[in-house]
């Protein structure tokens, strides 16, 4: 998952912190807010549906938006940790963690804070908390955040999209990470051939349900599958890490690639990444180019390059990623930094460009999307949805105006 530096960082024992609630964030002003643009959506009409591929939606937050099958069941696939089907719209948390819900709620949004350099009483109650752990308050602390940051995440991505859009439905794709330290699982030849099988499957499942964009805030990097190999597993040899590391994310790439180029009519949407490196060195399995995939950047809320986004010739599109808000799970709001906020503010946009023109295929969004965008300073192509919107509705007008002409002959 890719939120920024709160996805670094993890707990102390979770007992009373002291933490305030969050008193609340401004809007982020003039500069998106320009660019932006609400749509005539119609309750009548056929509901667009999104793809909402991550870590499980609080789908409670989220009344009439889930789609459904035709006997009512809301659209979910999902896999654990082990990759193994578990169609639960959120994982399942030990009573450990669960017991904490609203005190890491509140810890992250603190730890957003600290990310935003915003100087609350939640960031500095929580500083003063890190700097007094013991090693083993530390240990547990780390372990309980890093799971529940993870747990949390889609629920924020799913209410990024689906801002302002009441008639648009979300399709969950729900994937699990490894926990703990050392990790559990620990990465194995089976985990990578059973975690492409599963990205197959949930790509597959994701099209077939009509999903028409689909959000993907995260990379599979060739680093965290060494990340992982190194603390559970120290005694194998290095060569052989990476030489697993790298078949994993090349296999996962495959499944991407063949599921995308066989799906034109779905944009795929993913996150660049937050390591402020090349994305070649990154080495995601998303690192691939199709005329219906983009990778996203982030840039702060003033439109400025960050200095922690993921770049290269694969990023070919920018949007904010500077104190997004979000809610997290059980509807507190808190306001996340990183290309995973910056990732469902493009599939928002391509959901608008959809509700005025909704024959576009995944390379007309595409394309639109980049030729529509304009450069700030430094070059980063940045994001313009009323100018998207609009090219997408005048390309809707004139083939209507054709199939006119032709019908008259």
């Amino acid at each position: 998952m890719t939120f920024s530096v709160r996805r670094m960082f993890a707990v102390a024992i979770i007992g009373s912190i002291g933490l305030v609630a969050n008193a609340g964030e401004p809007a982020i002003g003039g500069f998106w807010d320009a660019r932006d643009v609400q749509v005539s959506e119609s309750p009548s009409g056929p509901k667009i549906r999104i793809g909402i591929w991550d870590s499980g939606v609080d789908t409670s937050l989220f009344a009439g938006q889930i789609a459904q099958t035709e006997s009512g069941q809301d659209l979910i696939r999902g896999y654990d940790a082990f990759k193994l089907r578990q169609d639960t719209p959120m994982a399942k948390l030990p009573a450990s963690v669960s017991v904490w819900q609203e005190e890491l709620n509140r810890v992250l949004q603190a730890f957003d804070d600290i990310d935003g350099n915003v100087d609350s009483p939640q960031a500095r109650a929580l500083n003063q908390r890190l700097k007094q752990q013991s090693p083993e308050e530390k240990a547990a602390f780390n372990d309980a955040v890093g799971r529940y940051s993870g747990y949390s995440h889609g629920t924020a991505v799913a209410d990024i999209a689906l801002a302002g859009l009441k008639e648009v439905e979300i399709v969950i794709a729900r994937m699990e990470w490894w926990h703990g330290s050392p990790p559990v699982p620990c990465w194995t030849r089976e985990l990578a051939d059973r975690e492409a099988a599963s990205i197959r499957d949930q790509l597959k499942f994701l099209v077939e349900n009509n999903a028409r964009v689909v959000n993907m805030s995260w990379g599979r990097a060739e680093a965290a599958y060494l990340g992982n190999l190194e603390k559970c597993s120290p005694d194998t040899p290095v060569g052989e890490r990476l030489a697993l590391a790298r078949y994993t994310v090349e296999t996962i790439r495959r499944a991407l690639r063949d599921g995308m180029a066989a799906a034109p009519e779905v944009l795929f949407v993913g996150a660049s990444g937050n390591a402020g490196t090349m994305v070649e060195v990154a080495n995601p399995a998303t690192r691939f180019s199709l005329p219906n995939f983009l990778l996203i950047g982030a840039v702060d809320r003033n439109g400025a390059a960050t200095d922690w986004t993921n770049t290269g010739p694969e990023v070919t599109l920018y949007a904010n990623g500077d104190r997004v808000p979000a809610r997290l799970p059980g509807g507190p709001l808190s306001y996340p930094s990183g290309t995973s906020v910056a990732t469902p503010i493009i599939v928002n946009s391509a959901a608008k460009m959809l509700s005025v023109n909704p024959n576009l295929s995944g390379a007309q969004m595409r394309t639109l999307l980049e030729q529509t965008a304009d450069r700030n300073g430094t070059g980063q192509p940045l994001l313009h949805t009323r100018f998207a919107v609009e090219a997408a509705r005048m390309l809707a007008t004139s083939h209507e105006d054709r199939a006119n002409l032709e019908s008259s002959r």
